[in-house]
């Protein structure tokens, strides 16, 4: 697995400095959706078996930015009761990641992404009220997806609204999450050699470029109702997912 700067090129390079900072607004307006965006976008650019580590260490970036300028809404009990199972599912997880295929690493991301929506309205239908167990599972199944793929937080969409949080507790919380993950799953990549030095610079460049992203979409998240906020991330990841679909046709139609 190789990852220079030179061969992606000036304006590949621009290109994905961009969707960073226009994914990064997502983001930063939902709480979610901004990491396979920006995967579905780097993805036919870097390589399906290079995006996840380099994004670790963009959203690594991004998830600190958020949490901070969010974290007045942060529910600290949710965090810990999430993140004390996921961090050892996250290591187990990761370590397999370099063995996966190029199409299974495709369809794995799109259906963490897809699967969420059904999960999410199941959750709101039967009007699911999460207890202190189901944050605890949810960790252990977060943490285990967290370590083979990106955006995994849908997955816990259903739980923390079912826990109550409103879209800025929602967004602080998540992020504060998604931090830990980050810090964890790229100390993992990198033991394991998915991580060099190109590929981290490259990671900590994207992160830099969603910064100013993340502040923009906090001001468009102030502004947007539950209502709108759930719609919004819905069609992203729609979206989102059936792109990464095509793309796991698209190898397995090439192999």
């Amino acid at each position: 697995m190789s990852l220079i700067l030179n061969d992606i090129g000036i304006t590949w390079l621009a290109l994905l400095l961009l969707a960073a900072f226009f994914t990064s607004m997502i983001h930063g307006a939902t709480g979610i959706a901004g990491g396979f965006l920006l995967a579905a976008v780097a993805a036919p650019i870097l390589g399906l078996k290079i995006v996840v580590p380099v994004l670790s260490i963009t959203l690594l970036i991004s998830h600190g930015a958020r949490a901070i300028f969010n974290v007045a809404q942060f529910d600290k009990d949710a965090y810990i009761r999430i993140t004390i199972p996921a961090v050892p599912c996250i290591i187990i997880a990761a370590l397999l990641y370099g063995r996966l295929s190029n199409a299974t690493i495709a369809i794995l991301l799109g259906s963490v992404v897809l699967s969420a929506i059904p999960l999410r309205r199941w959750t709101k239908s039967s009007q699911i009220k999460t207890s202190n167990s189901m944050l605890t599972v949810a960790g252990g199944v977060y943490g285990t997806v967290s370590g083979l793929s990106i955006g995994p937080g849908m997955l816990l969409m259903p739980v923390l609204l079912g826990r109550g949080l409103n879209r800025e507790a929602f967004v602080a919380t998540l992020a504060a999450i998604a931090l830990t993950t980050n810090i964890v799953r790229s100390g993992v990549y990198g033991m394991a050699d998915l991580l060099n030095a190109q590929s981290l610079l490259l990671g900590v460049l994207l992160g830099l470029a969603t910064i100013p992203g993340t502040w923009i979409g906090r001001g468009v998240l102030r502004r947007m109702t539950d209502e709108k906020h759930v719609v919004w991330v819905e069609i992203l990841m729609v979206i989102g997912g059936l792109n990464f679909f095509w793309m796991a046709i698209r190898h397995l139609s090439n192999s």
